[in-house]
Order: C-alpha cells, then sequence, then structure tokens
C-alpha cells in the first residue's frame, strides 16, 4: 500500500508570513510526514539545471522560492528523492488568460470575485479550528 500526502504551499513569502505557514511550519510538516519521495511543482528542464549548478534559479525565477530555500535543500539534507511533475508549456502559460473573452469591466468583475474566494481559502488558516487535525460535523 502507497501512502501519499499532498500538502499546499504559498509561493509568495509576504502571504506565507501573513497566514503563519512559513518555511518553518512547511518543513515540520515533511518532516512529521517522513516522505520516501517529494513531488514538487518543477519542469524538468529546472530540476536538471539545479542538479547542474544549484545557483541556477532556472527560466522565470522558477520554481518558486520555497523549492529553493527549503525543499530541494531538505531532500539533499535527508536524502529524499525529488521528482518534478510540472508540464505545463511557457509559451502557453504566458498567454494564459481565463476571463480573455469577456469585456474590461466584465473581467475587472471576475479578478474581483477571483481574489475575494482565494482570500476566503486563506482566512480559513487564521480561524479559531486546528486546521492540522479537521473534524467533520
Amino acid at each position: 500500500m502507497t501512502t501519499v500526502g499532498i500538502l499546499g504551499v504559498l509561493h509568495d513569502e509576504s502571504l506565507r508570513q501573513r497566514y503563519r505557514f512559513g518555511l518553518e511550519r512547511i518543513r515540520e510538516l515533511i518532516l512529521e510526514f517522513q516522505p520516501d519521495a517529494i513531488c514538487g511543482e518543477v519542469l524538468p528542464n529546472s530540476w536538471q539545471k539545479y542538479n547542474a549548478d544549484p545557483s541556477q534559479r532556472g527560466y522565470w525565477g522558477e520554481p518558486a522560492s520555497e523549492y529553493w530555500d527549503l525543499i530541494f535543500p531538505l531532500c539533499d539534507e535527508r536524502h529524499i528523492d525529488f521528482v518534478p511533475i510540472d508540464w505545463v508549456e511557457l509559451d502557453v502559460w504566458q498567454a494564459f488568460d481565463p476571463f480573455i473573452r469577456y469585456s474590461t469591466s466584465r473581467q475587472t468583475e471576475l479578478n474581483a470575485e477571483l481574489e475575494q474566494w482565494f482570500e476566503r481559502q486563506l482566512d480559513m488558516s487564521s480561524s479559531d479550528h486546528d486546521s492540522t487535525h479537521p473534524t467533520r460535523d
């Protein structure tokens, strides 16, 4: 039997601090889970560049900072296998806009709604419940 853990992270350090989900907390959770491997949102090409030269930060500064500042060093330190699993085509991603077919005013409304939903998700970490051990009502 295989056990899989999924740990979502915030790619922005100011948001990580705001929601008390900094790199040290992420490290604690990873070590508690004791993974044999970590799969991450990293392009295989960037992973190859990292292995060739850890100071090489990839295209567009990708992968996100938590990989350079925590996950890659932790994998090296603890001999955890790392598997890059990102498959995005950068030229497609650069032109990606889910609201492109809408008018400018509607795009503004939809982006505001998207931001509100994102804030609601983040605010869950600030609630009084223990997010590490969810309960069912």
